[in-house]
């Protein structure tokens, strides 16, 4: 999960719910291929080994993420 909204520190004992923007969902081995290059995002989400729930418009931005 990668939550790309304003970061804000917590203070003790506080507790920081999720809401994520964007969520990819993707097996070990394919977000690690994703995450060093070996496999477009693109090309990962068209084969089916990379499904998005959310904001595609913020998904489409995973090539900037991990360039």
């Amino acid at each position: 999960m990668v939550d790309r909204r304003e970061p804000r520190e917590l203070q003790d004992g506080e507790r920081k719910d999720l809401h994520p923007n964007v969520t990819f969902v993707a097996k070990d081995k394919d977000w690690v291929a994703v995450s060093n290059g070996q496999l477009g995002g693109t090309w990962a989400y068209m084969t089916g080994r990379l499904k998005i729930r959310g904001d595609q418009g913020l998904a489409r931005k995973l090539d900037q993420i991990f360039p």
